[in-house]
């Protein structure tokens, strides 16, 4: 069984990998769900695939994420921030890491599975683009792979030294 963390969970890419995940229950075990402020659509994933870990971005949505998940009667543990988002993408249960957080705010968790050799799933190009040779070091240095998802994050992918 695959033990699999989604940043970013409630956007596009995250949806699309928990269909994947849904068609193939066999295969893989969300470890880990995180938003950045959908505090409803987190919490209906929570009750659909029942993660050891829910993260928001928004710390201040947390508590209401917290009620959302006392009603459904789950014991995901809830963090939050930047810290939170690090905390699940290293964890040791994981083995692949969808790295689907838009923009720069992913950087962090992303360098965060590389130092834990993880399997990253990459479809957030910042971390390439903004830290490329820093993010490749730790890769190369955690033997951590990485995965490009599409064809433009693929593309600078292979553009890297």
């Amino acid at each position: 069984m695959i033990g699999l963390t989604v940043l970013g969970s409630t956007g596009s890419i995250g949806l699309s990998t928990l269909d994947v995940v849904a068609r193939h229950p066999d295969r893989f075990r969300v470890i880990a769900l995180s938003a950045n402020r959908d505090v409803e659509k987190l919490a209906q994933q929570c009750r659909l695939f029942q993660p050891e870990y829910a993260v928001l971005a928004d710390q201040s949505r947390l508590p209401e994420l917290g009620e959302r998940l006392r009603d459904y009667r789950l014991t995901t543990k809830l963090l939050a921030g930047v810290a939170g988002l690090q905390e699940v993408a290293a964890l040791d249960e994981v083995d692949y890491v969808m790295a689907a957080i838009v923009g720069a705010a992913g950087l962090l968790p992303v360098l965060a599975a590389a130092r834990a050799g993880k399997r990253i799933l990459l479809a957030n190009k910042e971390a390439l683009v903004v830290a490329g040779p820093l993010f490749m070091q730790e890769v190369e240095a955690h033997g951590a792979q990485v995965l490009p998802i599409d064809s433009e994050h693929n593309a600078v992918f292979q553009c890297m030294p």
